[in-house]
């Protein structure tokens, strides 16, 4: 669906371009007989595309049923939404974006039959929104869990000693939010994030 006050073959054959490099070069194109179809412009650019031009019996836009219930379809949501805020450019991108995410016969969606996969809608940012605060919760309670006091005995992840995972130490300085100096039971000093420390309530490795 593209907003337009005129309908020229020059017009039809710019705007044929852009969707022609979107999702690229139709087999067939199917129109009615307006002259911007029937010109030599016009079906000179669908012949250089070996595109094959099929128009409707003329004067009768039912034999072109597909397009024409779309067409009127747009048309009844687009007078429903009058009354929203927005100009007529943004009101059918809106349109659109539900009407290519609604189910249709095959049992998927426009999108996905296009693409292979879904797009997101409002809705589902919604739903992502309302998901990604439950994380920062639970993020927000792993940290608080995992807060460690200077002095704390704890475990840390060793990366140089071979078969061994973890090593034990005392925690003796505090780097910012979420990192710590480990004084290690071996002699060295560790810097390490939470991530990679388990409280120990053991005094020793044994």
């Amino acid at each position: 669906v593209i907003p337009t006050k005129t309908t020229t073959s020059e017009w039809c054959v710019r705007k044929l371009r852009i969707m022609f490099s979107t999702f690229g070069i139709p087999s067939v194109l199917v129109s009615d007989n307006g002259p911007q179809f029937t010109s030599y412009t016009f079906r000179s650019f669908l012949e250089v595309n070996k595109v094959v031009h099929k128009t409707c019996a003329p004067y009768n836009p039912a034999s072109n049923g597909q397009v024409e219930r779309y067409v009127q379809t747009v048309k009844k949501n687009l007078k429903a939404m009058k009354d929203e805020k927005g100009d007529m450019d943004m009101k059918i991108q809106t349109l659109l974006m539900q009407l290519r995410k609604a189910t249709n016969s095959s049992g998927g969606n426009a999108y996905y039959l296009m693409f292979g996969r879904n797009i997101r809608t409002r809705l589902d940012l919604m739903v992502e929104d309302r998901s990604s605060k439950g994380m920062k919760v639970n993020e927000e309670t792993s940290k608080k869990s995992r807060i460690f006091s200077i002095g704390d005995r704890v475990q840390a992840l060793c990366y140089n000693t071979k078969g061994v995972k973890w090593s034990f130490g005392k925690v003796v300085k505090r780097i910012g939010n979420v990192m710590y100096l480990i004084q290690m039971d071996n002699g060295c000093r560790w810097k390490r994030h939470f991530n990679q420390m388990l409280p120990c309530k053991f005094e020793g490795e044994d």
